[in-house]
């Protein structure tokens, strides 16, 4: 009983992103994702509050991951300190494929120091 009313609260609260335009290129904007896994039974809810500007064609975005629900009780974070997460990328026109030229790192507020950085091209076709 216990899985099926964890399983129908998992989908009744399926994943949702939402995001508004404050103008100017700024945007803000939260996902929220509930997650059941039924190998461990332990149902999950991680909130994703992100902060975007967007000019001259280049995308940057700040965000964190917040655990709100751990699989056994409600803790905001579990009383850490979250990591930031940092992005930016470049939407470019090559061999006449849809490609988008980024970087990404994050910085660790807990033990105060830097992630790797990560460079990159995507190709979208």
């Amino acid at each position: 009983m216990k899985i099926a009313a964890i399983t129908a609260a998992a989908m009744i609260t399926a994943t949702s992103a939402m995001a508004a335009d404050l103008g100017g290129g700024l945007s803000i904007g939260a996902e929220l994702d509930n997650k059941y896994n039924i190998d461990t039974e332990k149902f999950t809810m991680t909130l994703t509050p992100e902060v975007g500007y967007s000019a001259w064609g280049a995308g940057f975005t700040l965000g964190a991951d917040i655990n709100l629900y751990n699989g056994d009780e409600f803790a905001f974070n579990e009383d850490k300190m979250p990591t930031l997460d940092f992005g930016a990328e470049y939407g470019i026109g090559l061999w006449g494929l849809s490609s988008t030229a980024y970087a990404e790192t994050g910085y660790d507020l807990e033990a105060e120091k830097m992630s790797d950085i990560e460079v990159g091209l995507k190709f979208a076709f």
